[in-house]
């Protein structure tokens, strides 16, 4: 999340360009976006925190990192304040505007952020100070962070389109209205499929659907009002800023989408299955076909052989591991995954029953890689904002602009 908000400031910075009360705040909110990142990295390898990716922490660790973290946040804040007059605002913009639309973009992924930290962090404060114990699971994260995103996801698709200084909401909107209208018939759509079933994931595409589509309209809009058979041509011209911003919006609205359906229709499984017989985990049927045990270069395995079918159709042989680590004496569990474009298998292998049988987890994750396919498209609109034409030539006209010119 800390970096995924930083990614997003640095986009708005961009954007925004020469207004400098908005630039002002980006750098801001981007300091502390960093700033949390270095203390969950610090929680983590410092050991206040149980994580996975505490497998190597120490005290003398987290010394360092505290370190850092204070030289690079504090560094950071100290230059921006030594700055901020030059930072002031020099002009003005209405409440209905590009300005205040990317100015509520931050506000909302700033408090995010600090949503998440605080549920971090609240329950070793609680004990430091209160000496109490406390667990913050999913259900507070799930209630507290899911709000933001949706207003988010509503407001992006406008806000992306509102004028800059001054703007109406009513024009704004007008454009959108198909893109609005096809989002919510896959919504609908959805919510027929799964009746009875958490309504997150007709939400969840609702919301990436109304912000691809309006990414979408936006690039669109920017061709003119000429005559149609000349629009392709003149959306290949357009300035690579708007290609970014438009990739950038629409591998949010793919993120979202993503996680909304993984959340909602992912599938767990657990149970005793024995040798040789099939058993099914939604659309799939698996089948353990021997379980051995082999030595790896440093570590004995209990390894798996798990057959994965679909209806007759044969998909994958996974070989789930359970390590055994002698020196470290430390065991691990390696999940067998077979990864597909629309969904994820995970199979893990447990420990042997008395029956003879072996204990065998299933998830079935849904739209697992879409996630990551849409943080690569925000990456990649970022690189198209970066390399647009006009910041280089404006950076070069400003250090023309700057060498003294002799006197005649």
């Amino acid at each position: 999340m800390p970096w995924l908000l930083a990614a997003a400031l640095l986009h708005s910075a961009i954007v925004v360009e020469k207004r400098e009360a908005l630039k002002s705040w980006t750098i801001l909110l981007a300091i502390l976006a960093f700033g949390f990142s270095l203390i969950g990295t610090f929680i983590v390898r410092s050991g206040l925190l149980t994580s996975v990716h505490a497998f190597a922490n120490d005290p003398e660790r987290g010394v360092f990192i505290l370190i850092i973290l204070g030289l690079f946040t504090g560094g950071a804040l100290t230059l921006f304040a030594l700055r901020a007059r030059e930072m002031e605002a020099k002009g003005v913009f209405g409440l209905v505007s590009r300005e205040s639309a990317v100015l509520v973009n931050n506000i909302l992924l700033a408090v995010s952020c600090f949503v998440v930290f605080t549920g971090t962090m609240w329950p070793m404060l609680a004990e430091m100070f209160f000496d109490r114990k406390l667990s913050v699971g999913p259900p507070f994260f799930n209630l507290a962070f899911t709000p933001f995103m949706v207003v988010l996801g509503l407001i992006l698709p406008v806000g992306a389109m509102l004028p800059w200084k001054r703007g109406r909401l009513g024009c704004t909107f007008w454009p959108l209205r198909y893109a609005f209208g096809l989002a919510l018939a896959l919504a609908i759509l959805a919510w027929a499929m799964q009746t009875g079933r958490s309504a997150l994931g007709p939400v969840g595409l609702f919301l990436g659907a109304w912000v691809v589509f309006g990414a979408a309209v936006d690039l669109w809009s920017r061709t003119g009002r000429g005559p149609l058979a000349g629009r392709p041509g003149r959306l290949l011209r357009l300035p690579r800023a708007d290609w970014g911003k438009a990739v950038a919006h629409a591998g949010l609205g793919v993120t979202m989408f993503a996680i909304a359906g993984l959340t909602a229709w992912e599938q767990e499984d657990i149970r005793v299955v024995q040798l040789g017989a099939p058993f099914e985990v939604g659309a799939f049927t698996l089948t353990l076909d021997d379980v051995q045990r082999l030595e790896g270069p440093n570590y004995l395995s209990t390894t798996g052989f798990v057959t994965l079918r679909k209806g007759a159709r044969e998909i994958a042989q996974l070989r789930p591991e359970k390590r055994d680590y002698p020196v470290a004496r430390m065991p691990t569990t390696e999940a067998a995954i077979d990864y597909r474009f629309l969904r994820d298998v995970y199979v893990v292998i447990g420990d042997r029953q008395a029956d003879g049988g072996w204990v065998v987890r299933t998830y079935i994750k849904p739209l697992a890689n879409w996630i990551w396919g849409g943080c690569l498209l925000m990456a990649l609109g970022g690189a198209l904002s970066l390399s647009d034409r006009r910041f280089r030539v404006a950076a070069g006209a400003r250090r023309a602009r700057a060498q003294p010119v002799a006197a005649e």
